[in-house]
């Protein structure tokens, strides 16, 4: 079997580069990391949401995820047909389909939509955040991640299509902006700030290398390393109240006025 990819709009580039993609996988330390702490704050909206979209889905990571773990279909929406063509057969739709076109057939839609380490790839984040929120039915909710610590930003950001890291405040402000009222914000990954800090320091030394080079230095890893890194995540458990992290994962919920 393979996934039926429905053209809503042509295919077009977006801020994300292709080479991550050979390297993210659903066995990945930091990928396994990062579900881990959705199930973890947000398992329960998931189960409870029948229709579920993700915005910004790439190569399915989360969508098989969520097919797996919870027995749900999640649709996938994104503007890379390469990555659309990546994803592993999944029980959800996916579509080539640019949110700002506002298509009735997608407009209040879904009960949860799903925004994973997409909004640091949009240059104007709340024209971006009101066209998902249209995409909710009245009351629905909103999960969205981003990387934070603009301090940590380096070649890779750019690399892979970043336009920025967040603080909390700056996130706060951009989804309350945007029409949502914000109900839970965890950071996570506080264990990987030594790591981001040494990638930055080796990229600063390598100035000259292709952007292809950055990503696979950035995200690329050994099968061995791979397996000594995926035991970080059980340090994360240690509280910082919500004080450092190296990423962030926010529910918010539409707000009807």
């Amino acid at each position: 079997m393979i996934n039926h990819i429905v053209t809503m709009n042509s295919p077009t580039t977006v801020s994300m580069a292709d080479a991550w993609y050979e390297h993210a996988n659903p066995n990945h330390f930091w990928i396994r990391h990062r579900n881990a702490v959705i199930d973890r704050h947000f398992g329960s909206i998931i189960r409870r949401s029948e229709l579920i979209g993700e915005i910004g889905c790439g190569n399915g990571l989360i969508l098989t995820h969520i097919a797996k773990t919870y027995k749900k279909a999640v649709d996938g929406l994104d503007l890379n047909l390469y990555a659309l063509q990546l994803c592993p057969t999944i029980p959800g739709t996916l579509y080539v389909y640019d949110i700002l076109t506002l298509n009735p057939k997608m407009v209040n839609k879904y009960d949860l939509i799903l925004l994973i380490d997409v909004l640091e790839h949009i240059e104007d984040e709340i024209k971006f955040l009101v066209a998902a929120r249209e995409h909710l039915k009245p009351g629905g909710f909103l999960i969205i991640g981003v990387p934070m610590r603009q301090h940590l930003f380096s070649a890779y950001d750019r690399a892979v299509g970043h336009y920025r890291r967040y603080s909390t405040n700056y996130l706060k402000s951009v989804v309350l902006a945007s029409g949502f009222q914000i109900h839970r914000i965890v950071q996570w990954g506080h264990v990987y700030i030594p790591l981001l800090i040494l990638r930055k320091l080796i990229l600063q030394l390598q100035p000259a290398i292709a952007q292809e080079e950055i990503v696979n230095k950035g995200i690329g890893i050994s099968k061995f390393a791979n397996f000594c890194l995926a035991f970080l995540k059980y340090f994360d458990i240690i509280p910082t109240f919500n004080f450092t992290g190296t990423s962030s994962l926010l529910l918010a919920q539409r707000c009807e006025y």
